[in-house]
């Protein structure tokens, strides 16, 4: 994988786990669906069985349940974690390139998301603050 590795600077949103009514967000990518396990504003990791090809671009599009859109662009894998089984592989990706209003759309719907599920009430504010702030993790 490239020396990018894990570099994103914005936090990463789960969107996939016990806390989060599943699922809350999809994922494509040339094609072909695959399950999303965290979001950011620079990118986000998916399930995969086997490393993807850290060389080639790759286009993606993301849904999220009850919203309306679709947010499409470019990614390349940059890390590659392989799971207990074949099937359960992470592999963490950056985008490189939003199409159209991808981003702005995309800070949208993870800031509702954030204050969906967040444990304590937060403000709209808030919640745009925690996805475009700096990663905790």
């Amino acid at each position: 994988m490239s020396d990018v590795n894990e570099r994103r600077q914005r936090q990463r949103i789960m969107v996939e786990s016990t806390h989060v009514p599943a699922p809350a967000f999809g994922l494509e990518c040339d094609g072909k669906a695959i399950a999303v396990r965290d979001v950011s504003l620079e990118g986000f990791s998916m399930h995969v069985s086997t490393a993807p090809d850290s060389e080639a671009e790759f286009r993606f599009a993301l849904t999220r349940t009850g919203a309306d859109g679709v947010v499409c662009g470019r990614a390349q894998a940059v890390n590659f974690v392989r799971g207990a089984t074949a099937e359960s592989g992470v592999a963490g990706c950056h985008v490189t390139a939003f199409d159209g209003d991808g981003k702005a759309r995309l800070a949208q719907w993870l800031s509702a998301h954030v204050a969906a599920v967040a444990g304590v009430p937060l403000t709209e504010q808030e919640a745009r603050d925690i996805v475009n702030g700096p990663s905790l993790v």
